[in-house]
């Protein structure tokens, strides 16, 4: 019985070490912004003119899940790291209101509406 209730004491011990030096890491926020940052870059920049046509025309009719499927599938080439997976929507939706500010994409959006109203 005494060992195991030693283990478990060095156990608990080596765990909330591990979490304060986690959390005690200088500059952790900051690299994760950083390679976060670099995700939402490479989302935005990898896209390439047809899959910008692709996401013009998802978002004119509202189908967003077609949308962040173009989004999905350059995702994994843009990850820095494994915990992006857990934020993948956040950085999606990061690339996307990037995207929506672009001048160029703009006018794609646009023309893309023009065209509708002509159609009619």
């Amino acid at each position: 019985m005494r060992i195991v209730g030693w283990l478990v004491t060095g156990l608990a011990v080596v765990l909330a070490g591990g979490a304060v030096a986690t959390w005690l890491a200088p500059g952790f926020d900051e690299a994760q912004a950083n390679t976060d940052r670099q995700t939402v870059e490479c989302l935005t920049n990898r896209l390439t003119a047809d899959d910008q046509a692709q996401i013009a025309q998802f978002a004119d009719k509202n189908d967003f899940e077609s949308l962040w499927r173009v989004y999905d599938r350059v995702f994994p080439d843009c990850a820095v790291r494994g915990d992006q997976r857990e934020r993948k929507a956040q950085l999606e939706a990061s690339a996307w209101s990037i995207l929506q500010s672009d001048r160029k994409f703009m006018r794609l959006r646009e023309a893309n509406a023009a065209l509708a109203s002509g159609a009619h």
